[in-house]
Parts: structure tokens; C-alpha cells; sequence
């Protein structure tokens, strides 16, 4: 068994006597009809369940799963494809709300405008929270990724992550979240991934409209593809 299939088995083992889900999906779509005919679609769900945990008969108190997936996909005239991308992540986080709090971690995305065919990680590190709002993690990880034309390799990379996360009385939530991921055998090689998102909570309890700016740069990118991508949505988020 691959190490990453054994811990989507951990988490999931975890999370059958978990106390509360929450859980949101945000869509977004576009058309431009005309010269040219373009159709844009992104979509993201996460699902979270925060509570007590009992993992291979020990308690873990006051931890959280989360489960995330999105998927972006833009087509010219029904047939060409200009964008497919997406990415799924699995998190346990151990003392969620505490001052210090460890976790684990796996995911795996690909993105065919990065030239990007497979990215899987591992990972396991510790959160220090210094405000209701504010918290920094650091993590070791181990990524798979393969260029596309390109021979897969094997990475290990440092993970540095600030967040700032705020939810107001109304319901709105602020979120901006920076991950500066360096191989650990050449520094010059990184990725930075910066991602702010805001939602507005409408008068409907589990509508809001969510604008999101994503990031993402690559200091050692596949040749003919370009350093950085900016990529802007805006859409609804379905809670429920």
C-alpha cells in the first residue's frame, strides 16, 4: 500500500465518530458567444467535521478533518480546451482551536495551463495560532510531481503557511492564506501560493457571494510555460 493511500485510509478511519459537518460548495460560470464561443466553469467543495476523534482506539480531542476538491475547466468553440485544472486535499488537524496544534496532511492536483500532469504530497507539521484571527504553520512534505514531456520526480520541500482568517457577525468571511514551499535540496527551486478570498453573506442563511484572487508562482517552471498565474472568480457559495 502507498504511503498517501494508507493515510486517505487514516483519515477516513478518523472521522466515523466525528461530532459536526460542515460543509460548502462555490460555483462560478462564464460564456462568450459570438466571434468565438467560450465557456468557463470552476467549482469547489470543502466539507469539514470538527469535534472528538477516536483514531485506532485513542481519543483526540477538539480536532478538525477537512476535505477540499476544486475543478476549473475553459473551453473554446465546444472543442478546444484551454483550461483544466484541479486539485483535492485531505487535512487532520490535532487541537484545531488550541494556541499549538499539529497535523497531517496529502493532496494531489494538476493543472494543464502550469504544465503540471500530476503533483501529489505528503506532509506532516505544527500550527501556532497567535490571535483568534492569525496563525503560522510550518510543515515537511514529500511531493511526486511529473511536467508534462517530463520524467516524474521526487521532491522534499519545506512548507511555510500564514493565514489570516476572520468571520464577521453577519456572516462574511475574510480569508487570505500564503504557502511558500521550497525543495529542501535547492532553495532557488519554490513555489509560492497565495490565495484571498472574501465572501459576502446575503439575507439567505446558507447563500453568499464569494470573490476569489489565486496566485500561484514557480520559480523553476516546464520550459514555454510562464512563471506566474493570476486567477480570479467570483460566484456563490452554497452552505449546507
Amino acid at each position: 500500500m502507498k504511503r498517501t493511500d494508507f493515510i486517505i485510509l487514516l483519515f477516513l478511519s478518523s472521522i466515523i465518530n466525528g461530532s459536526e459537518w460542515s460543509n460548502s460548495a462555490t460555483f462560478s460560470f462564464a460564456n462568450k458567444a459570438g466571434n468565438t464561443n467560450i465557456n468557463s466553469f470552476s467549482g469547489n467543495l470543502v466539507s469539514s467535521n470538527t469535534g472528538d476523534f477516536i483514531l485506532f482506539g485513542k481519543l483526540l480531542t477538539d480536532s478538525e478533518f477537512t476535505f477540499s476538491a476544486t475543478h476549473s475547466r475553459n473551453t473554446q468553440n465546444d472543442t478546444s480546451q484551454l483550461e483544466h485544472n484541479g486539485a483535492i486535499t485531505l487535512i487532520f488537524d490535532y487541537h484545531a482551536n488550541q494556541n499549538f496544534s499539529p497535523f497531517i496532511f496529502t493532496g494531489w492536483e494538476y493543472d494543464s495551463l502550469a504544465g503540471v500532469d500530476n503533483r501529489t504530497n505528503l506532509g506532516v507539521g505544527s500550527k501556532y495560532r497567535f490571535t483568534n484571527y492569525s496563525s503560522l504553520s510550518a510543515a515537511l512534505l514529500i511531493e511526486n510531481q511529473t511536467y508534462t514531456g517530463k520524467n516524474t520526480e521526487l521532491l522534499t520541500r519545506i512548507s511555510i503557511r500564514p493565514k489570516y482568517k476572520r468571520s464577521f457577525d453577519n456572516g462574511s468571511i475574510y480569508d487570505w492564506i500564503i504557502f511558500y514551499q521550497p525543495s529542501i535540496s535547492d532553495w532557488n527551486d519554490y513555489l509560492i501560493k497565495s490565495e484571498l478570498s472574501v465572501s459576502f453573506q446575503t439575507s439567505v442563511q446558507w447563500l453568499a457571494f464569494t470573490c476569489t484572487a489565486v496566485y500561484d508562482y514557480n520559480s523553476r517552471p516546464p520550459a514555454d510555460v510562464k512563471h506566474a498565474d493570476l486567477d480570479l472568480t467570483i460566484g456563490i457559495t452554497i452552505s449546507f
